[in-house]
């Protein structure tokens, strides 16, 4: 198997995940790093020991001889990259979202395409044992007609978490739907073979002084029938939960992303899962190998450019129907 060459574009935080995961194969390695300050990308480069730097893709595409590229800018600068990456031939992977825009993600996956490139998309919690099972058992229909599906997503972010691009329409495109949300977003439509329309939305500043939402409700119907609410929040002081309950005429299985919470299926026991192999370590493992294995074999990769616009275009539906949020700020 040819060893792919790979470079970072962007090197915030999330990218560390990516060379620990790049570091665990043989079939690639990280050769080079873009980022938009010459300082800043020198000394990540330094730090994380890869040998060519820049602040232009292409020239240190070029430099470091790259046959691939990870996207881990902010979200509204995604298209940067993987329209500059599929343009030299560089096969994509791309942090979630695709983008905050259904419109630029149609020029993303259509350019990739064009091109003969590979677009993955990190909504690697899909690759998670328990909720691959849990979408076998719906597929085969053991849970019946599936009649609910609820989302939670509680969290809380301190308000110097929100003193930089996070919350800001321009580049997060939104707040919780679409950042903390993203994967269990995802999750939930793909679950239920998509979704038909949100139904009702409410978006609120309850918390913290930004553009976007900091807390939010949602009412979907999903196409396989399923209706259910997303909740969704940075403003929960305190809790660090994200869950779905999936309910049918068979049964109810409730998870989140280390187990299943609830299982009562007709005629079923719950097997046991090795929770090991859904930690985010594992996940982006998992994430980085099929990645490289879809380059090579010329396959799609599990989470392609087309499955990943759902979730996006999910959220721009949410913020279409909510309006602007209402501020309950004192």
């Amino acid at each position: 198997m040819e060893k792919q060459r790979v470079i970072l574009i962007g090197h915030g935080g999330i990218s560390k995940a990516y060379v620990k995961a790049f570091s665990t194969t043989t079939e690639a390695e990280i050769v080079g790093v873009v980022g938009r300050d010459e300082q800043r990308v020198k000394a990540y480069a330094k730090e994380q020991q890869i040998d060519v730097f820049g602040t232009k893709i292409e020239q240190v595409a070029k430099q470091s001889g790259a046959t691939a590229a990870v996207i881990c800018t902010p979200n509204a600068k995604h298209d940067e990259g993987v329209l500059t990456a599929a343009k030299l031939g560089l096969h994509c992977l791309c942090e979630k979202p695709l983008h905050i825009s259904p419109e630029r993600q149609l020029e993303m996956v259509n350019l990739c395409k064009q091109n003969g490139v590979i677009l993955a998309v990190s909504y690697m919690r899909r690759f998670i044992t328990h909720l691959l099972y849990i979408k076998d058992l719906i597929e085969a229909g053991k849970l019946g007609r599936i009649m609910v599906v609820d989302v939670t997503i509680k969290h809380f972010r301190d308000k110097q978490y929100y003193q930089s691009w996070h919350g800001t329409t321009e580049l997060d495109g939104g707040g919780p739907f679409i950042q903390q949300g993203s994967h269990i977003v995802d999750l939930a439509q793909w679950l239920c073979g998509g979704y038909l329309e949100v139904l009702e939305a409410k978006r609120f500043q309850v918390y913290h002084e930004i553009e976007t939402e900091d807390h939010g409700y949602a009412i979907i119907q999903y196409r396989n029938g399923a209706v259910g609410m997303i909740e969704a929040s940075t403003a929960s002081i305190g809790l660090n939960n994200e869950g779905i309950e999936i309910s049918g005429t068979k049964g109810t299985i409730a998870a989140n992303y280390q187990g299943i919470t609830t299982f009562d299926v007709e005629g079923m026991e719950c097997p046991a899962f090795d929770e090991t192999l859904s930690t985010n370590e594992r996940l982006f493992e998992k994430l980085v190998i099929d990645f490289i294995r879809s380059i090579h074999f010329k396959n799609p990769p599990f989470v392609d450019g087309s499955a990943a616009m759902v979730a996006t275009q999910l959220v721009t539906d949410i913020y279409k129907k909510s309006g602007e949020p209402i501020r309950l700020l004192p």
